[in-house]
């Protein structure tokens, strides 16, 4: 660990904010019950409601030691915001956590004392709890005990889609979260901070507790915007990036089986379930580009997919309006 114990935090959180109404206060509420030590950045994102300035309010008179407050001086997006974060960030590990999230109580305690107790892994990845409009739902447990895998291990289950693309769920030694950056990208610009991540790490510890809750209740929610041709030529875009850089840096040691795999996670699966669950009518467009990649993929790779994930892709095939029908009818629709 290249940062001095004594002089510096823990855990660097950090957050971006534009427009979280309330969930800001709750997301910072949230940290409070550690013992760890520990510095909240965040960095509001020229919000144009006031979730930002009652936080600056609020602890005017009293600033915790823990909180660090800026601004971006216009709108940036998510990606430059975090970026500017890590800037910022003087923790020996970082954490990220959207406004809108929390962490459960004690997450800070658990989390270092895992670090400590397995002699400071690169990456900690942890579980989270999905809240959606229908009810909560825990994410997979990828073990039942503190795991260490290795480089190769962790690596092929983020491109199994595993370990979730976003941001948070995962501690990261602040050496190596503050070497990389997030694209300057308008959607997905997590996906290619974690193909960099696990392209990176040597010793990656899995847990099996879940200390995060993901809010997916607002109707602001990426995963809830409809889903038409805008939307689909910018996470299109983001995935010609991601192909393009796993062609670049990890093919020669990785493959090209496992970035297979995943674009028909991505680019079939995941645009189809938007369009469905958005009720879009731009459907010209996304059966284009999901047929598209479903011609170029081999049969050993849809082998990979889940029974559920290949019964959706076929569907779509014989009939778009069929497949919309059994998603909105699923837990997909949640």
């Amino acid at each position: 660990m290249e940062r001095n114990a004594a002089q510096s935090p823990f855990f660097t959180i950090v957050t971006p904010n534009h427009n979280s109404g309330d969930g800001l206060e709750r997301c910072i509420a949230s940290l409070a019950a550690n013992d760890t030590a520990y510095e909240h950045i965040i960095i509001d994102d020229a919000s144009s409601d006031d979730s930002f300035l009652r936080v600056e309010r609020s602890h005017a008179a009293r600033p915790p030691t823990s909180l660090v407050l800026c601004r971006n001086a216009e709108n940036l997006g998510p990606g430059p915001t975090r970026n500017h974060g890590l800037s910022l960030a003087r923790g020996r590990y970082v954490l990220f956590c959207d406004a809108d999230d929390t962490f459960v109580a004690g997450a800070l305690d658990t989390l270092k004392a895992q670090i400590v107790a397995f002699d400071c892994p690169q990456v900690v990845v942890f579980r989270y709890c999905l809240q959606g409009p229908q009810g909560e739902r825990e994410s997979t447990p990828l073990c039942s005990q503190p795991l260490e895998r290795t480089q190769m291990q962790a690596f092929t289950d983020f491109m199994h889609d595993r370990i979730v693309s976003a941001p948070w769920g995962k501690a990261i030694r602040a050496d190596l979260a503050c070497a990389l950056s997030f694209p300057d990208l308008p959607v997905s610009q997590d996906g290619l901070y974690n193909l960099e991540l696990f392209g990176r790490a040597a010793r990656v510890l899995y847990l099996p507790q879940v200390l995060y809750r993901f809010d997916k209740r607002s109707d602001g929610s990426l995963t809830r915007k409809p889903f038409g041709n805008r939307e689909l030529a910018r996470f299109h875009r983001s995935w010609q990036v991601f192909d393009s850089r796993y062609r670049e840096q990890f093919a020669a040691v990785h493959g090209l089986a496992l970035l297979e795999i995943r674009a028909l996670r991505f680019v079939g699966v995941s645009f189809i379930m938007r369009q469905a669950i958005n009720k879009t009518h731009d459907d010209d467009q996304v059966r284009q580009v999901v047929m598209s990649q479903l011609r170029q993929s081999s049969w050993a790779a849809l082998r990979q997919l889940s029974l559920k994930e290949k019964a959706l892709l076929m569907s779509y095939a014989f009939s778009p309006s069929l497949s919309r029908q059994l998603i909105r009818r699923s837990q997909y629709a949640s």
